[in-house]
């Protein structure tokens, strides 16, 4: 059983390891709650001369933050907002560190090491300063010293980050994933109980117009959307027709949190494949040899199309021998009534 196996069967579900495992969760979410309370303390947080937005959840695995704050970031510019986005690049070469990948004129080089989310952040957001690094508190002052005009800070990922003062809180969950079987970790994929739903201010519900109960209950307003697609393009860049598809016989290939919300956009999208190779999330492609060795035996099998997410193929470009038939699914975040997102920012 691999790790993604390991997480659907105990992790979604309740089964007698998530119970054995339950007894550890309850210390971990009662450190988490003692942390928000010590945080909650004005005098232990960093406020920012310029207004924060935190975009965060309380799951572990994709829910769709990053996506959503592509969306955010420009919504506020196209409002005429002067926004700039931090987040902490993991796995990435700066992670540790605090480093601008991108202002309003240019894409850094350095943004091509500064892992996958923030690569494509700062592809997608042309226009808009991006800075990675986890010391949220220097990557603001960076933002601040450069860029002192700034309306919006988006921090994205941030939902735990109690050391900088937030002056709006929005959580993002995904109808696929939801809250999981309930449990905290490590019984469960929550970070803290769904109580601290109530610290925030919005909640996005990505993936159905149809609210659980357990969401409802939390009395927090709600705004749906979810994912569509804006394009399919080869790793050239080139742009292809999903009619040109429907005879090929294609194969998903990812590695992100909750990859059964890749298949159900690209099903969505009129799509049909035969298998999905799930990697690991955050699964970096270092070892080129078994990719080779996966795609190849696609091709064996007959698959003459391999379709990845946007994340992947970040890690992916310039990498392979071939390109397989490889397409990029690429999409977007849209709110069902984004009129109402404007009350937030007015």
């Amino acid at each position: 059983m691999n790790r993604q196996e390991f997480i659907a069967q105990h992790l979604y579900k309740r089964s007698l390891i998530s119970y054995l495992l339950f007894p550890l969760s309850l210390i971990y979410g009662f450190l988490q709650r003692f942390r928000r309370i010590i945080y909650s303390n004005s005098k232990y947080q960093f406020k920012s001369k310029i207004k924060v937005i935190s975009i965060g959840n309380i799951v572990s695995g994709g829910s769709g933050k990053t996506t959503f704050t592509i969306y955010l970031a420009r919504y506020l510019k196209a409002r005429g907002m002067r926004v700039a986005v931090s987040l902490r690049g993991y796995k990435g070469a700066f992670e540790s560190s605090v480093e601008l990948i991108s202002d309003r004129l240019r894409i850094n080089k350095q943004a091509a090491v500064a892992g996958d989310e923030a690569t494509l952040l700062s592809e997608k957001l042309s226009g808009i300063p991006v800075v990675v690094g986890k010391n949220r508190k220097k990557a603001i002052r960076l933002l601040e010293d450069r860029f002192p005009d700034l309306d919006y800070i988006i921090l994205d990922d941030s939902f735990q980050h109690l050391k900088v003062f937030h002056d709006l809180d929005i959580l993002v969950f995904h109808a696929i994933g939801g809250c999981g079987n309930g449990f905290i970790l490590p019984a469960g994929i929550l970070r803290e109980s769904l109580s601290s739903i109530s610290q925030a201010d919005l909640v996005i519900y990505n993936g159905s117009h149809n609210i659980p109960d357990w969401l409802k209950n939390q009395k927090i307003p709600v705004l749906t959307g979810k994912y569509k697609t804006d394009s399919i393009r080869d790793l050239s860049g080139n742009r292809c027709n999903i009619d040109d598809l429907k005879n090929h016989n294609i194969a998903l290939m990812s590695a992100i949190g909750l990859p059964d919300s890749f298949e159900q956009t690209v099903k969505e999208s009129g799509i049909t494949f035969k298998k999905h190779i799930r990697l690991p999330d955050h699964y970096h492609y270092e070892d080129l040899d078994k990719i080779e060795m996966i795609l190849n035996s696609l091709e064996d099998e007959g698959i003459n199309t391999v379709l990845i997410t946007e994340k992947d193929e970040v890690k992916l470009r310039n990498r392979l021998s071939s390109d397989h038939g490889i397409l990029v699914l690429k999409i977007k975040f849209a709110l069902d009534l984004p009129d109402r997102l404007e009350t937030y920012f007015t």
